[in-house]
């Protein structure tokens, strides 16, 4: 009885130890549902400090900054995390709500809509230490992929903005002239006269997003993944909601769609110069916290690389840039697969993008980087690398946005400077994404290009036609003012020795052959296109010249919670609870009895 009494201990003791309670939750949470990322923004220092001056943006005392946004997938609660990892003393949210957002550019939101975000267990206001991060609560609160909200912080101290994103949101400050006590803080009256927060940057603005970094959504049903796309300010604007609102579309509500991507990002080394710190850290270094680690993910889209190239040419910052060549470059594009790899997640690459007539613009002044062979070279050995290498899961060819004159550069309507990518470009550039590297086999379906109702390669067209069909034209030059007074002058005193003399040149000189220019047409015969597809090859689009919306970008590990799943695992944990105590129980009689027949 003895040995049946340990063999019995035995077997109850390797139950307990090979069947842990974070696996019990880990199988009813799948069950249940899922956390997933919906929106994110990667966080950088945006404290920018010029000759020992802090340039420090600041939140006044006694105001809110709202953070109007959209997610790409919907569920039934919300949950929000914020950073402070690059400040140097704690803030205190006082108050913060979510709302349904009008997008309107007025920070309006829909009030009978906002709920308040509540921290640890309920409380509504938080504060975050210095170079940390907090979740909030988890919100009941219903969304449908693509919605837009608002996030609302309110900040009873002045308060210095030293962590943000720089892209995928907009934000906008409200100071509170009268204090209330009877009505949520967050709401729609303190922003009624308000400012967007942003930097602006030549030709582009990037919207400031201020310690807000992650929304995650709970899908109490089925499985949803999420695919991050991650790298520099190629990457910085719509590109990935397009891409997003395709599937959305379409009916396809299980992947949602987040950007990561930072400006001046580079691959190998960190933000450099007078405001490298907006860089942000180098793309290695972050690509844990900014992909691997987001809730839900499974595919990852990289564009990386241009400013490791362009950096170490730029007069402003060239001494100071690590100096790498294209294979060190390819090398971090392998170590970015094996640590993808390591997570079971599938990793793309984009290729390089054209970025001929880009003049990197240095407080203000353009040329501080200026196209050459030598730094093309290294971008075109980067492409090769990317198409051909037998690591990564797949590519993205970006070379469709080529001007058709000039391979090494963007088609004029594609970019406002030439490397940064319109709207429109955005639109072209997320229908050349296969919908099959996230898993969706459906390929019948509408492009962001038929859904805007736009052609994005429409002056492609026209270029191309314009090679292909050249006409010349004689160049007649107009007379000025001047020069017809003369010779009316001139006419009218020498009338006959002026025909004499004309007699007399038209036999002995040759006429003057007219100066011949190349002029094109304003029209294109459709059948000379030769462009990618964007629509199906059985229908006529018909597009409209119309703009693209929306005008904004819409370009960590995760705390223990028990979900829905709560219950169930529960009852397991219980259940196991019973059995354990019910053995102990009936081992300790047997072990009585068994003691009296001795």
């Amino acid at each position: 009885m003895k040995r049946l009494t340990k063999a019995v201990s035995l077997i109850l003791t390797l139950i307990i130890a090979l069947t842990p309670i974070s696996g019990l939750f880990a199988v009813t949470a799948d069950a249940a549902g899922n956390w997933v990322c919906s929106w994110a923004t990667s966080i950088v220092d945006s404290a920018v400090t010029l000759s020992s001056l802090s340039l420090q943006d600041i939140i006044p005392a006694r105001s809110t900054i709202r953070i109007e946004l959209k997610v790409t997938t919907g569920g039934d609660k919300l949950r929000f995390k914020f950073s402070n990892e690059y400040g140097a003393a704690p803030i205190t949210f006082t108050e913060a709500t979510v709302a349904k957002t009008k997008g309107d550019g007025n920070a309006d939101i829909y009030a009978d809509t906002a709920m308040a975000i509540t921290f640890n267990d309920g409380e509504s206001s938080v504060t975050i230490p210095a170079g940390q991060t907090v979740w909030s609560d988890a919100v009941d609160y219903k969304t449908e992929a693509l919605d837009a909200l608002s996030v609302s912080i309110y900040f009873e101290g002045s308060t210095y903005i030293t962590s943000a994103g720089l892209s995928n949101a907009r934000t906008f400050l409200g100071l509170r002239s009268i204090f209330r006590e009877d009505i949520s803080q967050c709401y729609q009256e303190d922003i009624a006269s308000s400012r967007e927060v942003n930097i602006g940057s030549g030709t582009i603005t990037y919207h400031t997003t201020p310690f807000l970094c992650e929304i995650d959504t709970y899908v109490s049903s089925g499985k949803t993944d999420v695919a991050v796309f991650i790298g520099d300010s190629t990457l910085v604007n719509n590109t990935y909601y397009y891409f997003a609102e395709k599937l959305v579309n379409a009916g396809i509500k299980n992947v949602s769609v987040v950007n990561e991507a930072v400006i001046g990002n580079k691959l190998l080394s960190d933000g450099t110069g007078v405001i490298g710190n907006l860089y942000g850290d180098s793309l290695i270094s972050r690509f844990e916290r900014d992909a691997l680690d987001i809730s839900g993910v499974k595919y990852i889209f990289v564009k990386i690389g241009l400013n490791d190239v362009l950096h170490q040419f730029s007069k402003s910052m060239g001494d100071d840039v690590p100096h790498y060549s294209a294979k060190d470059i390819i090398e971090g594009y392998k170590k970015l697969v094996e640590m993808a790899h390591a997570r079971g997640l599938k990793i793309y690459f984009f290729t390089k993008s054209p970025w001929k007539g880009y003049e990197r613009a240095f407080l203000g002044q353009t040329g501080d980087v200026v196209w050459n062979m030598e730094m093309q070279k290294m971008c075109d050995e980067l492409t090769e690398w990317v198409k051909t290498n037998t690591v990564a899961d797949g590519f993205i060819d970006c070379s469709p946005l080529a001007n058709p004159a000039d391979e090494y550069a963007l088609c004029p309507s594609f970019t406002p400077d030439g490397a940064h990518l319109t709207a429109r470009a955005s639109v072209a550039l997320a229908d050349l994404i296969p919908v099959s590297y996230v898993g969706v086999t459906d390929t019948d379906i509408k492009t962001s290009a038929k859904i805007h109702k736009i052609d994005p390669y429409k002056e492609k067209k026209q270029i191309l036609y314009d090679l292909k069909h050249p006409t010349t034209e004689p160049v007649t030059e107009e007379p000025t003012e001047e020069s017809t007074t003369a010779k009316r002058e001139e006419s009218t005193t020498r009338r006959e020795e002026s025909t004499t003399a004309s007699s007399s040149a038209a036999a002995t000189t040759a006429p003057a052959v007219p100066e011949v220019i190349t002029t094109y047409p304003s029209y294109i015969p459709q059948e000379i296109v030769t462009v990618p597809a964007i629509g199906n090859s059985n229908e006529t689009m018909h597009y409209e010249n119309l703009g693209v919306t929306p005008d904004y970008n819409i370009e960590d590990s995760v705390p223990a919670e028990i979900g829905n799943g709560m219950p169930l695992a529960f009852m397991l944990i219980l259940f196991t609870v019973v059995v354990i105590a019910g053995a102990v129980v009936f081992l300790t009689l047997s072990r009585k009895k068994e003691e009296e027949f001795e």
